[in-house]
C-alpha cells in the first residue's frame, strides 16, 4: 500500500513538473474578413501549438467597402497614434508566448495591431509576428513590429495571401522552428 501511494504521488508530481513546463501560447491577430488570409495562418499557428486564437477588434468596425478601409486605414497610419481597440477576451498575464498576425497594410501593419503593441508591454513574453500580404512583400512589417515591440523574436513568418490554404506545411515547420 505504501508503495502504491509513493507511486501515485510520484505520478503526480510528474505531472505537475510536465505541466509547468508547457508554455500556454496565444495567436493574437487583426484581420478585416472572418474568413481572411491573416485568420487562417493564426489558426493554422494554434493547431500547431495547441494555443488559444484571438482576434484584436477595433472598437469602430471597418467598413464593408474596400475603398473605405483602404481610405480610413491610410489616414489611421498616418497619425501614428492608437484607435480604439476592445479589449481582449484572455488575460495577457496568463500567457508566456505570443504570436501576433496582420495583414500588410500600406507596407505596414494593420491599425489595431500598431494599437495592440502601443497599449500592451509585452516584455518578458516571446514574441513572434507573421503577417499576410499582397504583391509587395512584407515590406516594413517586420521593421515597423520591432520598433514598438523591441522583445520581439527576429524570426517572422510572411506569406503571400493566395497562398494560404499551401502554406499549412511551412507554418509548421516556422511554429516547430521557434518553440524550440
Amino acid at each position: 500500500m505504501r508503495k502504491m501511494i509513493l507511486l501515485v504521488c510520484f505520478g503526480l508530481f510528474c505531472c505537475v513538473l510536465s505541466g509547468a513546463e508547457k508554455s500556454k501560447t496565444l495567436i493574437l491577430y487583426y484581420s478585416w474578413s472572418d474568413a481572411g488570409n491573416t485568420r487562417q495562418v493564426a489558426e493554422l499557428i494554434a493547431k500547431n501549438t495547441g494555443g488559444v486564437c484571438e482576434k484584436i477588434m477595433p472598437v469602430k468596425p471597418y467598413s464593408r467597402k474596400y475603398s473605405e478601409v483602404l481610405k480610413r486605414g491610410r489616414t489611421e497610419l498616418k497619425q501614428e497614434k492608437s484607435s480604439p481597440i476592445k479589449p481582449l477576451k484572455n488575460d495577457l498575464r496568463k500567457f508566456d508566448v505570443i504570436f501576433i498576425g496582420s495583414p500588410v497594410w500600406f507596407g505596414t501593419y494593420a491599425p489595431p495591431v500598431r494599437s495592440f503593441l502601443q497599449q500592451n508591454d509585452l516584455r518578458g513574453r516571446k514574441v513572434f509576428f507573421f503577417c499576410t500580404h499582397g504583391k509587395g512583400g512584407p515590406a516594413n512589417y517586420f521593421k515597423d513590429t520591432k520598433k514598438l515591440c523591441p522583445a520581439a523574436a527576429d524570426t517572422g513568418f510572411s506569406c503571400y495571401g493566395t497562398h494560404v490554404k499551401k502554406i499549412a506545411p511551412q507554418v509548421k515547420e516556422w511554429v516547430e522552428k521557434v518553440m524550440k
